[in-house]
């Protein structure tokens, strides 16, 4: 016991002398409280993909102080509620807010929570590098210390404000009040100094100008954080809350594609830190192409160059790489900041039929399956009736790739009941589209509450592009600091997700929206698919299409969702108006320098032809018959509507009336001549015979020949018949066979019997027993008394 006290002491020892030569190292090395270590400050690049600059972000920060006494108290209040309730209680480390903040991770399994005081901020800000450390922790807590021992709460608190980060190059409460309301900090009112607040936690999150419902969550948050700290009144946080936020607008001037640029600060903050990306000298290259974000912008300012004109977004990727190679989020920058590109959540109307027919087509329906193409009221499972329009005054089938190319709703409303629209939600979601999505039958008409963004959506179209591969979207491709260390490189991880022979004939159903439907002026001259998308009201329209190389996804409608595009010179904007328009005039510049490229057919599709009315696999007696593409897996069914005529089993008419026969043969829809003959021995107006024979198969409409007895006449030949019993034969089993029926105008004197397997015999009537299974003909030879000779011939089949 005593050897292991003294190891325990001595490695307990050890331990306290190697802190505190950490300590001591750590303490050796701390920076001077008096200001920011020297030279620091490097300005950061952001580049394109090929090392053009597209902005350059400035160390001189824009920034300007304002003593504490000039900051309005509801902003200081704010501050303090939202990121450290406690300040003016702990003396620089909070050990009280640390565990509370661990708690709420460890309870909530996340990292959600942090544990900085305000002072910490400004060190972590001011004096410290950004790497995330142990080390840089301590050294973080002990110069937090420090500075509360140095300089009072109010004068910490007055140093962070006007140091901290606000987004789009705003330091300090006072930069941050201009960028965002234009006004003076003094001039700020509760719901804006809240605002601003919430803003600190996330400028990439929570700016008014890239997020704006997520801003005001985010301000009403810190609104009822201030009215649970009793800084402010029930009625002031209700009032503030349903203030409109007033913005002053960004100058998007000397930055090359701002609302990218934006898109890629915005993560860069996120991951990094405002410091290191504003203060640290970082070079960022994009996936960016200048040629292609040339191209976009030009596309919709030819398309759209009317001040009264609609705004439009474009995104366009690399469907094999996730790189996106052009951004344009709205119709100005300077005047609007949403980037509607990344951020906005618009209804995509029929552009989401593609998800629905990927989903079917996997779940084994075909591309030439027919559906009623008519308006139609559809029971739903909670007992509700859903009415969809159709095709405009026309009904009957319609093969579901003709009601693609022409976008019949009913069609797709019938469809995704039919594969359920939980499976289409899914399918979407792992070919790209990020936004959680109910699981509405509307879905399929992209008439779905939560909307998507034209990045979702040129993203998942890549999917289809690339033949069933997803690589994720991103726009950073390289981020590299000051002394050229790589911090990140972006990994071109490409998986597939859709079965590719399913991705390839979704495919091929949508050239045919080009090429045969509502997307005909977006035809470029090279292989390319692609989908219309058009809303109620016409309040969006969309065309997001694709070449094996890029893919693009084009939005057009107004910042004010609900507002119409009626009448925008002379017409209302569908997806096949301006959205197509602008897509090939972009794909046109984009791909000049490319040759064209054919989409790469896989493995597992047949072709076969089918008929143009039911879509079933087409018979000899289909009128219109076309080629169509199937999964190997999924043959189509045979016509359903084409089967050839009806046949029938034509019975033995002979001993018949003549009007007995008649009537028998019109019940079976048959067709009759009659001859009548002199015949010697059958009663007049009896059939002697008929053509074709009993027990033939003819089709319905076949005609027979009756010969029908006229009364005696010459002695004519015999006229052999016979019945076997039973019908249905067996190995080893007697049949009998009975030619009593046989007639003649005399008397049949002679029966000879022919049994097929050899053997015979004489006499009206036979027995015989077959060794083996087969079909036997059994003939009946008759002679009678005037030496007048005939014979008559059955099958027999023998189980």
């Amino acid at each position: 016991m005593r050897i292991l006290a003294l190891a325990l002491a001595l490695v307990s020892a050890s331990a306290l002398i190697a802190g505190g030569l950490v300590y001591a190292s750590i303490v050796r090395d701390l920076p001077d409280l008096e200001g920011p270590p020297a030279g620091r400050d490097q300005t950061s690049v952001i580049t394109d993909r090929n090392g053009e600059v597209l902005a350059t972000l400035f160390a001189e920060q824009n920034r300007t102080d304002r003593p504490l006494a000039e900051i309005p108290q509801a902003l200081r209040q704010a501050v303090i509620a939202t990121e450290d309730s406690r300040y003016y209680e702990h003396r620089g480390i909070d050990p009280i807010g640390i565990a509370r903040a661990l708690w709420v991770d460890i309870r909530t399994r996340s990292a959600a929570q942090g544990g900085s005081t305000i002072t910490q901020q400004y060190v972590k800000n001011a004096f410290i590098t950004p790497e995330k450390t142990l080390r840089r922790k301590i050294s973080e807590a002990i110069l937090a210390y420090r500075l509360e021992q140095r300089y009072s709460k109010d004068r910490v608190l007055e140093l962070y404000l006007n140091t901290i980060y606000f987004g789009h190059g705003a330091y300090g409460v006072e930069s941050a009040a201009q960028v965002y309301f234009g006004k003076p900090v003094d001039q700020l009112d509760l719901a804006e100094s809240a605002m601003l607040a919430g803003v600190i936690k996330s400028p990439g999150r929570f700016s008014p100008y890239l997020e704006p419902e997520a801003a005001v969550l985010r301000r009403n948050t810190v609104l009822r954080q201030m009215t649970d700290q009793e800084l402010i009144t029930e009625e002031e946080r209700a009032a503030a809350a349903d203030a409109e936020p007033v913005l002053a607008g960004l100058s998007g001037r000397n930055v090359i594609a701002p609302y990218f640029v934006e898109y890629v600060k915005a993560q860069l903050v996120e991951e990094y830190g405002s410091d290191q990306v504003f203060r640290g000298g970082i070079t960022v290259t994009t996936t960016l192409d200048i040629t292609m974000q040339r191209a976009a912008e030009e596309a919709i300012a030819e398309a759209l160059d009317s001040p009264d004109d609609p705004s439009a977004a474009l995104v366009a990727i690399d469907p094999k790489t996730g790189q996106i190679l052009a951004m344009v989020g709205g119709k100005d920058f300077s005047e609007k900041q949403f980037n509607v590109a990344v951020q906005g959540r618009r209804q995509p109307g029929s552009a989401f039929k593609p998800f629905v027919l990927a989903t079917a087509l996997a779940q084994g329906v075909t591309a030439e399956e027919t559906y009623e193409r008519g308006p139609a009221r559809l029971g739903l499972s909670n007992g509700q009736t859903w009415s969809v329009t159709g095709a405009t005054g026309q009904s009957g089938p319609m093969r579901l790739r003709e009601a693609m190319e022409k976008s019949i709703n009913s069609v797709f409303a019938q469809l995704v009941l039919e594969v359920g629209a939980d499976a289409v939600i899914q399918t979407a979601r792992t070919m790209g589209i990020t936004t959680e999505i109910s699981p509405v039958p509307a879905v399929a008409l992209g008439g779905h509450a939560e909307g998507v963004s034209p990045l979702e959506m040129a993203s998942a179209y890549g999917t289809l592009a690339a033949g069933g591969l997803h690589a994720e979207a991103h726009g950073i491709s390289r981020v590299t600091d000051a002394s050229g260390e790589v911090l990140f490189s972006a990994e071109l991880v490409a998986q597939e997700v859709i079965d590719p022979a399913v991705a390839y004939l979704t495919t091929d159903v949508l050239r045919g929206v080009l090429t045969d439907g509502t997307g005909g002026v977006a035809k470029i001259g090279r292989p390319a698919a692609g989908k219309t998308g058009t809303t109620q009201q016409y309040r969006d329209a969309w065309f997001v299409g694709y070449t094996p190389d890029l893919v693009a996804s084009v939005w057009v409608g107004h910042p004010e969702a609900a507002r119409e595009m009626t009448n925008v010179r002379g017409r209302n904007v569908t997806g096949g108006s301006f959205p197509a328009e602008i897509w090939a005039a972009f794909m046109k510049r984009a791909l000049a320098d490319r040759d064209a490229t054919e989409f790469s057919r896989p493995e597992g599709l047949v072709s076969a032809s089918v008929c143009a009315e039911s879509g079933g696999a087409a018979s000899e007696w289909c009128e219109t018959a076309v080629r169509g593409l199937f999964l190997a897996a999924h043959r189509p069914q045979p016509c359903s509507l084409h089967t050839g005529p009806e046949r029938v089993v034509l019975p033995n008419l002979v001993g018949l009336t003549k009007e007995q026969a008649l009537a028998k043969l019109a019940e079976l829809e048959l067709t009759a001549t009659v001859t009548e003959e002199s015949l010697r021995g059958i009663p007049m107006g009896l059939v002697a015979r008929h053509s074709p024979a009993a027990e033939t198969e003819v089709e319905v409409g076949t005609q027979v020949a009756l010969v029908v007895s006229s009364g005696m006449a010459a002695d004519t030949r015999p006229v052999p018949a016979f019945s076997i019993t039973p019908i249905d034969a067996r190995v080893g089993a007697p049949v009998t066979f009975d030619a009593s029926t046989s007639t003649d105008d005399g008397t049949i004197v002679i029966y000879v019997w022919e049994f097929g397997d050899g053997a015979g015999f004489e006499g009206a009537k036979a027995t015989h027993t077959y060794a083996s299974a087969g079909t036997y003909e059994i003939t009946l030879w008759v002679t009678d008394d005037n030496d007048q000779t005939s014979s008559f011939t059955q099958r027999i089949t023998v189980r």
